[in-house]
């Protein structure tokens, strides 16, 4: 009897192959051709990041507070005054941090300290449009109390924008490449399958800043931006 049900079960295996679709073994796989398109483009920034630190010391944290409040304030209306306005304000970070020395009244061999003053230092951020103004508030800040530059950055309010136009031209790219690549190689282009779309960053171009002398007013050159894109491109091909 186990002869006979392992003898059938072979038979309709045999019938399960023989009833598959004509040519479904003959059936080529799909060939392809995966490409990349770049696209640089360097524009002039028309906004400007900012961030300028006022740091204050004294024995009493209360009055080390009170210290950088005052200058805070000086160097916030001193920035407005001389952006007349264009400018968005915004504090990036607060901090108090106790400067100690080694207890005298301790032990030698220990490691006793006391807080001997309290540092506070306040970050304010700046954001503005006045490209062309940017020496004048770094040396409007510092006049009114500013001690650190913490960092200057620039950028484009139309990033998106400039973003869809480099990813159209990255487009562009890649499908002549693929018309390249396919006239060299001897194959045809039957269509795009797969695409994908990989933006970068804006990087900054060439960025010198001198601190002012005297009455002259700290140059910036701002230099110009870079926006990249890339795409990449899945084709089908055909000999």
């Amino acid at each position: 009897m186990r002869k006979c049900y392992h003898t059938i079960g072979v038979l309709t295996a045999l019938f399960v192959l023989l009833t598959l679709p004509a040519g479904a073994q003959d059936r080529q796989p799909v060939m392809s051709m995966d490409v990349t398109g770049q696209a640089v483009m360097s524009v002039a920034p028309n906004q400007a990041i900012i961030t300028f630190t006022v740091e204050t010391a004294d024995a009493k944290a209360a009055s080390a507070v009170k210290k950088n409040a005052q200058l805070a304030d000086g160097v916030i209306r001193a920035l407005k005054q001389k952006a007349e306005q264009d400018i968005t304000l915004s504090t990036s970070g607060f901090h108090i941090q106790p400067v100690h020395e080694r207890d005298k009244k301790t032990d030698a061999s220990s490691s006793g300290f006391i807080p001997k003053a309290y540092r506070v230092s306040n970050s304010i951020v700046v954001k503005t449009g006045r490209i062309e103004r940017i020496g004048e508030l770094i040396d409007a800040a510092v006049a009114a109390g500013a001690t650190r530059i913490g960092s200057l950055s620039f950028s484009r309010s139309d990033s998106d924008e400039l973003q869809r136009q480099a990813a159209a031209m990255a487009l562009a790219n890649a499908i002549e490449n693929a018309k390249v690549l396919a006239k060299a190689a001897g194959l045809n282009l039957k269509g795009i399958t797969y695409i994908q779309f990989v933006p970068n960053m804006m990087q900054p171009g060439g960025m010198e800043l001198a601190l002012a002398e005297g009455e002259a007013v700290t140059p910036i050159l701002p230099g110009q931006i870079n926006v990249e894109s890339y795409v990449n491109l899945t084709y089908e091909i055909a000999w």
